[in-house]
């Protein structure tokens, strides 16, 4: 429109700049009809450039109108991105320390309760009712009630013996709480009970029953490190005596360690209620040992 309308006034300014001695009566309608039509052309140019919408410095910008907009967009991202990263790291190092002072808490409470217990249980080894070396290596891994006596043992031995296995009964009933738990007699009178008189006795009470003796060194040893007392009383003959010695039952956790003890007035219904407590505290401990990575 605006080329036309420049070409047309081109023409129209040479044909004005005419010299008039030149002019003829039909030159001059033409001039005024020309006249005419330009100021019609003027009217209709200017009503176009008044409806077109205006055009601003930032026309033809528009690729850089988006790369502003991306730029804006990519810090706000930035922020974002960066705010969550301190937010779960944050979070993480601080769930880091918590676990690292759980596991220093635990280490001290386990390093005070070690100190203040008396050293009770540990290695050992007898022989057993096949005539083979066995002991706390082999026997790793199971739950364990320990009683120490003697074959001869006119009352007391039979009677703790037979609450021992029915505690065993008790616990093993329970299917639901899945524990199993080993009875074992272990003899404080090597130079009377042969492995054979062993086997024979245990067979007395329970299938269930291990029985285990040996050499006056070997008793002597093991009795020590459960620090059982056991002494050998009067003898009216070479083979009538009684022994005296200490009546107690000795847990042995699945580590090999002294656990917990019972002595002669406990009841078996009480004794297996106290195991089925400490073998559930047991085995919550044994977890939060491996989640802490003791």
């Amino acid at each position: 429109m605006i080329k036309i309308y420049r070409l047309f006034n081109v023409r129209l300014l040479r044909a004005q700049h005419r010299p008039c001695s030149s002019k003829k009566p039909d030159d001059l309608s033409l001039d005024k009809d020309l006249n005419e039509l330009n100021e019609r052309l003027k009217k209709d140019f200017q009503k176009t450039i008044d409806t077109e919408a205006p055009i601003t410095k930032n026309y033809m910008n528009f690729r850089q109108d988006k790369e502003r907009e991306a730029h804006k967009r990519s810090g706000i991202f930035s922020w974002k991105v960066a705010a969550a990263t301190l937010m779960i790291g944050g979070t993480c190092l601080a769930a880091l320390l918590y676990v690292k002072k759980m596991r220093i808490d635990e280490r001290e409470k386990h390093r005070k309760m070690t100190a203040g217990k008396a050293r009770i249980g540990g290695e050992w080894e007898l022989v057993n009712t096949d005539g083979k070396l066995e002991g706390s290596e082999q026997l790793r891994g199971n739950w364990l009630l320990l009683y120490f006596g003697f074959t001869n043992c006119p009352d007391i031995c039979p009677d703790e013996i037979e609450k021992m296995i029915k505690v065993v009964d008790l616990i093993e009933a329970k299917k639901e709480d899945n524990i199993s738990i080993k009875p074992i007699f272990i003899s404080v009178d090597p130079a009377r009970d042969t492995v054979q008189r062993v086997k024979q006795y245990c067979s007395e009470f329970s299938p269930k029953l291990n029985g285990y003796t040996g050499t006056k060194e070997q008793v002597g040893k093991v009795a020590k490190t459960f620090r059982v007392y056991h002494s050998e009383g009067p003898k009216t003959t070479e083979d009538d005596y009684i022994v005296d010695h200490t009546v107690i039952m000795y847990l042995i956790d699945p580590e090999g360690n002294f656990h917990d003890y019972y002595g002669q007035n406990r009841k078996a219904n009480e004794i297996a209620d106290i195991i089925r407590l400490k073998v559930i505290g047991f085995e919550a401990a044994q977890k939060k040992k491996s989640f802490l990575g003791f």
